[in-house]
């Protein structure tokens, strides 16, 4: 073989050699710059590699060592860290490093839910000029985008089909900072939570999103807590059966997506357990502090039903991730044609005495009559902050939306008792009460007006009442009840039967 061969065979071959000498090292993709960790945690790093290579892992000084299992798996925890930075963390194995730059340890939040979570800056009331204001640095987001239902119709390109069927429905640049461009098209729920959260605790925060337009709460869950629970199972074949469901047209959309593609067994993200498999599980090893969660337009039609499935999923969620964390909640605002939306927000209240660790913010104040998306989403994302400020960082009082909790009575005197963190109860504006309606069949109601004393209401009925009474309040989908608590927090949809 002459000398002109020789060199041509081995420029030919380098790339094989080159490539069977390299480890194909990588971390999780929730990794990058400009992330997150959560503070006073352990602190997982993860990825993959070629089986039984040795790894090493950097980070604020401290440096680790492991090997990939057989199936080339490799995790290492560090000391967990207070609040701080910036930091680097580098990860090498043989000839390849890995570095990421500029990363902070704070608090990280993970916002998820349907529409009203997933509704972006851009979009809401004056959110173009809070976006153009916002520069926080402190501030981190990792937005988890989906490819949402778009066009008149709400349906999926072909394109975006594949995309759903293959997994990659979650799209994400990685962890960015807070600027204009950044968030202008970043959940504004989310967004104003984290910058209430950071302008009162003042170190950084980190807000994982990934919210999906249209997704009912079967979704969220896995397939084994679905087949485990006959009713569950049964109600969401009978979503997904062939035939059109004109009572739910949020499923018959999806339906007609699906139809579009060749696959007989397309998915959509829709379905039950999708956004669990490709949204929650590929976080299962990222450490946060709690949830904000923002859904249930889409289940409003079965609001026992989804009190069972909101709870099963607080479960299972807490139990994937090994941690009892806050879950805090958003109940359903006012519109004005969704007649389910009263009893379901009242099952929203129910579900408080449920599920343990979870309180609940009441936006009926700044709904909107004819549109599900509301655009004023300060209140929203402040008032979940709130409640972490008060519930799990101690650092405000008064912070709760007033709960009814029992009824006592006393010489022809009913006393109705509100629980939660709040000082007092008063009117809007100072005015009449309104919102309060009685009945002694519970089908013919009227409107009356209790008195408000303290942190409770009373009223009197004659010696010969009727029994029983029913009594409600805020009891229709659009509500301009203005019952509210001494910091302006409205209070919760309700109703009661006194024998």
């Amino acid at each position: 073989m002459n000398i002109k061969k020789l060199y041509f065979l081995v420029f030919l071959l380098f790339p094989l050699l080159f490539s069977c000498t390299k480890e194909n090292l990588k971390v999780d993709a929730v990794f990058s710059d400009h992330m997150v960790l959560q503070r006073n945690h352990k602190i997982p790093v993860w990825g993959t590699v070629k089986p039984n290579t040795k790894i090493q892992a950097v980070f604020n000084g401290e440096t680790l060592t492991t090997t990939s299992n057989g199936n080339g798996i490799w995790k290492v925890y560090f000391e967990a860290q207070k609040a701080g930075g910036p930091f680097q963390l580098e990860v090498s194995s043989g000839n390849q490093t890995i570095k990421f730059k500029d990363i902070l340890v704070g608090e990280v939040w993970l916002a998820s839910g349907q529409s009203n979570m997933h509704l972006d800056l851009k979009r809401t009331l004056n959110g173009e000029e809070v976006a153009q204001k916002a520069n926080n640095a402190n501030i981190r987001i990792y937005n988890m985008r989906p490819t949402y239902p778009t066009g008149k119709e709400g349906v999926h390109t072909l394109k975006e089909l594949d995309k759903i069927q293959n997994n990659n429905y979650f799209n994400t640049k990685g962890w960015v900072k807070v600027t204009p461009e950044n968030v202008l098209y970043f959940s504004a729920v989310a967004y104003y939570f984290a910058e209430k959260l950071q302008g009162k605790l003042n170190i950084p925060i980190g807000i994982i999103h990934n919210a999906v337009p249209g997704s009912p709460i079967e979704s969220w869950l896995s397939k084994k807590v679905i087949e485990e629970d006959s009713e569950i199972t049964n109600f969401v074949k009978e979503r997904w059966a062939d035939k059109d469901n004109e009572k739910d047209a949020m499923i018959t959309v999806a339906k007609n997506q699906i139809s579009l593609s060749k696959n007989e067994k397309q998915k959509h993200p829709w379905m039950p357990s999708y956004n669990y498999e490709n949204g929650i599980l590929p976080l299962k090893n990222v450490p946060f502090k709690g949830v904000i969660w923002y859904q249930g337009e889409s289940n409003a039609e079965r609001p026992k039903l989804y009190q069972k499935m909101f709870q099963k999923m607080v479960t299972l969620w807490r139990s994937d991730f090994n941690s009892n964390f806050p879950f805090y909640y958003t109940q359903l605002t006012s519109r004005e044609d969704r007649a389910a939306w009263s009893e379901f927000r009242n099952a929203q209240r129910e579900s408080l005495n449920e599920v343990p660790n979870t309180k609940m913010i009441v936006i009926t104040d700044v709904g909107d009559k004819q549109d599900t998306h509301a655009k004023n989403k300060q209140p929203v994302g402040e008032r979940l902050a709130l409640l972490a400020l008060g519930d799990t960082y101690h650092t405000v009082t008064d912070y709760e939306s007033p709960m009814f909790d029992t009824i006592t009575f006393s010489q022809n005197t009913y006393f109705l008792n509100f629980k939660g963190e709040f000082s007092s109860l008063k009117t809007k504006e100072s005015r009449k009460i309104v919102g309060f309606e009685i009945s002694y069949d519970n089908i013919n109601f009227q409107k009356f007006e209790p008195i408000i004393q303290g942190k409770l209401l009373k009223f009197t009925m004659s010696e010969k009442h009727q029994k029983p009474i029913y009594i409600r309040y805020a009891w229709k989908p659009y509500t301009e009840a203005n019952l509210i608590s001494n910091k302006g927090l409205p209070v919760s949809t309700f109703r009661i039967k006194i024998e």
